[in-house]
């Protein structure tokens, strides 16, 4: 969705697209502050920690001319921003991944400076009471491979749906467009512009 407000609201990018984008979903999920989302940027880190251990030991070579931050770079700055949005309660977290107690005292910083942010560019965005939502198509791909288990779990939480059903009633957009899951063989999500999903 980072990617997706990014384009379609005509966000400013100062530095990488994906690094904004990484930010806007951390800083959106702090924001609700329940046990759920809690967990789920928990488990991202931690995936992005096991991607960056396991490419060390098959020996890959690290992308630095990617679009991306390095794995472990994108697992650390989740945790930071975490331990910036409530030092206290993420505390277990900073020292099971080894955040430096100097790298703490600066994730403050950066949590507000990044909540902020996305604050003010979204702003002149949102929806106001009197104006129609935008209508956000959902898709669900087949479930006859072996993740069909994930996609009956997704299509039985509504995660789709609930997530076109906040952006629809809390921003305006410039036009309709969709959310689609299907597998594609890599992990990860992407913004395809010319087909707006």
């Amino acid at each position: 969705m980072g990617h997706v407000h990014i384009t379609e609201m005509g966000l400013p990018v100062l530095g990488r697209e994906e690094d904004a984008a990484d930010t806007f979903a951390t800083v959106t999920m702090l924001k609700y502050r329940s046990a759920v989302t809690h967990r789920m940027l928990v488990e991202a880190a931690k995936g992005w920690f096991l991607s960056a251990w396991r490419d060390e030991k098959e020996g890959f070579t690290l992308a630095f001319y990617d679009e991306h931050g390095l794995d472990r770079q994108r697992a650390y700055w989740i945790v930071c921003l975490m331990v910036g949005s409530d030092r206290e309660k993420f505390s277990d977290l900073a020292e099971e991944v080894r955040l430096p107690e100097t790298r703490r005292q600066t994730c403050a910083g950066d949590y507000s400076n990044a909540s902020w942010s996305w604050n003010k560019v979204l702003e002149p965005h949102r929806r106001a009471p009197d104006r129609p939502k935008t209508t956000i198509n959902v898709i669900y791909g087949r479930d006859n491979d072996n993740l069909q288990i994930y996609a009956r779990s997704f299509r039985s939480i509504r995660l789709l749906e609930t997530v076109a059903e906040h952006a629809s009633d809390e921003w305006t957009w410039r036009a309709p467009f969709t959310l689609q899951m299907q597998n594609c063989g890599e992990p990860g999500s992407r913004w395809d512009l010319p087909t707006r999903t």
